[in-house]
């Protein structure tokens, strides 16, 4: 506990919220507090030392332990608090006016992400949208609701966050499973983000209830624990534009007008396939990304390639940090500097839970730097996985955490010790350039498998040779396709890097066709 108090913390905090999801209805966030109460008053009283207690037997170290796993227990039912507290809705929440069926009617709200994809559907472009949701006509009368919903618009226009509406169309309940196929696509993009509510929209509004198919997905579960209850249709001309920016947060405003900027300079220079895949490695919109792409990142065990993640914020932080050692910023001004860069950038990429533990990490690892302290990094994974359940408790049964804190933690602890196998003696650039990236496959690939195949039923031993391969490859396009993001818009210097990242891209398609094949 005194050496990393924050992984200790992380790890009761992650157990409590366990704890609470299968807890009984009868207990309450009441009886929860009580003994949360109990846990942090015991552990109090423990630490207060008696007159007259006889050290020499040790009951003072006995009473600083009993001490500490009571405190471990306070934390782990506070925990359990914030989960019982996520499922507890007012009276006027959505969830409590929709039942099965579809309702007809008039919502108003306001657009509270940027456009999650745009994509054809029955000959139309449909657009879909995080909806903050605030007044309902139900039978005739005006009701004040809350919570959020999933809009589909049947537009060409791109409509932006901010934007306050008047929307006539449906809305209902999303459907309590879909069939296999759609819940396995949308599980694989799990794998691929980070449970952000804002990137889970593909597979919504289209499926009908299956029938005898044992291999059906909560589809309900699978939004609500991103917050949202429900799914509304709709239609430009059913829709008016009551007014624009309305309560938007100015910075997220920014990126995300930046964000849009950044994508219809990938779309206007870059073909197809490879344009879609670079935006949804820079970007986080995976939305174009074609499904026999997808597919053969998933074949071949490469789908957390699509996730923004360490590697990527990693080279984002190294990029800054020497761009400001060349321009001879102060080593104070260029760590702070390039924190609050990784924060915006998290937020131009919707805060994915991979993004923000990566960031977190970083940022850590830099205020360590600049304090001239060594970081641990367990702490650190622990300090990101406390700030993104004490965010959304829910996000602990997101594939994509889990996936997440799997591999990094499997590489952190594994690959130490299988590089303890290789002789002493061994070549320097064998070392460095084979075995210890065969050494961090295989532990990332270790601790995701299991993940893998109880979700989906499929295991891809094929990745451990094939992210020998596609890493490198990746590495070499997450720097071109940042100084293209950077430079994209100089006459022939754009061309130049757009013709550079489509051939990176397209030799990635390559080796994921190839590894995908056996």
């Amino acid at each position: 506990m005194n050496k990393r108090p924050l992984a200790v913390i992380a790890i009761f905090f992650a157990l409590g919220i366990v704890i609470a999801k299968f807890l009984p209805d009868s207990v309450l966030f009441p009886h929860v507090f009580v003994v949360s109460l109990i846990f942090i008053l015991s552990s109090l009283l423990l630490t207060l030392r008696r007159p007259g207690l006889n050290l020499a037997y040790g009951v003072d170290g006995a009473r600083r332990k009993a001490s500490n796993i009571l405190l471990l227990l306070s934390i782990a039912s506070f925990a359990m608090l914030l989960y019982i507290n996520s499922n507890i809705f007012p009276n006027n929440h959505i969830s409590n006016f929709l039942g099965e069926e579809k309702l007809k009617t008039e919502i108003v709200g306001t657009i509270k992400s940027p456009a999650l994809t745009r994509k054809p559907y029955y000959g139309k472009i449909n657009s879909t949208y995080i909806f903050d949701l605030e007044a309902m006509l139900v039978n005739g009368e005006r009701f004040t609701v809350n919570g959020l919903s999933q809009i589909r618009i049947q537009t060409e226009k791109d409509y932006q966050y901010g934007d306050r509406l008047l929307v006539r169309g449906t809305i209902k309940r999303p459907f309590n499973s879909v069939i296999a196929s759609e819940a396995k696509q949308s599980q694989e993009k799990e794998i691929a983000s980070a449970a952000s509510p804002r990137s889970k929209s593909e597979i919504w509004n289209g499926a009908s209830q299956p029938r005898n198919d044992k291999r059906s997905f909560d589809y309900r579960g699978f939004l609500e624990r991103q917050n949202i209850f429900a799914l509304i249709n709709t239609r430009e001309n059913n829709i008016t534009v009551l007014s624009h920016d309305y309560k938007s947060n100015p910075i997220l405003r920014y990126a995300y007008l930046l964000r849009d900027k950044l994508k219809n300079q990938i779309i206007d220079k870059m073909p197809l396939d490879s344009g879609a895949f670079l935006r949804a490695i820079l970007l986080g919109d995976r939305s174009e990304l074609p499904k026999h792409v997808r597919d053969s990142f998933k074949n071949s065990g490469t789908i957390h390639v699509l996730a923004i993640s360490g590697l990527h914020i990693g080279i984002i932080a190294l990029m800054i940090l020497y761009l400001f050692r060349l321009l001879r910023v102060r080593r104070e001004f260029s760590y702070g500097l390039t924190i609050i860069f990784l924060i915006f950038f998290a937020l131009l990429t919707l805060s994915r839970p991979s993004v923000v533990r990566a960031v977190v990490m970083a940022s850590i690892f830099l205020i360590g730097m600049l304090l001239g302290k060594k970081v641990d990094v367990y702490n650190s994974l622990g300090a990101a996985a406390l700030f993104i359940l004490v965010r959304n408790p829910k996000d602990i049964s997101n594939i994509g955490f889990q996936l997440s804190f799997a591999a990094v933690l499997s590489i952190l602890f594994f690959t130490p010790k299988f590089m303890r196998l290789v002789k002493e003696g061994t070549n320097f650039y064998i070392k460095r350039f084979l075995y210890t990236p065969l050494a961090v496959s295989i532990s990332a690939w270790a601790a995701t498998a299991p993940l893998i195949w109880y979700y989906f039923k499929i295991t891809t031993p094929i990745a451990i040779i094939a992210n020998l391969f596609i890493i490198p490859g990746l590495f070499a396009l997450l720097i071109g396709g940042l100084s293209f993001l950077l430079l994209g818009w100089v006459p022939f210097i754009g061309d130049l890097l757009a013709g550079l990242n489509d051939f990176l891209c397209q030799v990635i398609f390559f080796l994921t066709t190839f590894f995908a094949s056996f």
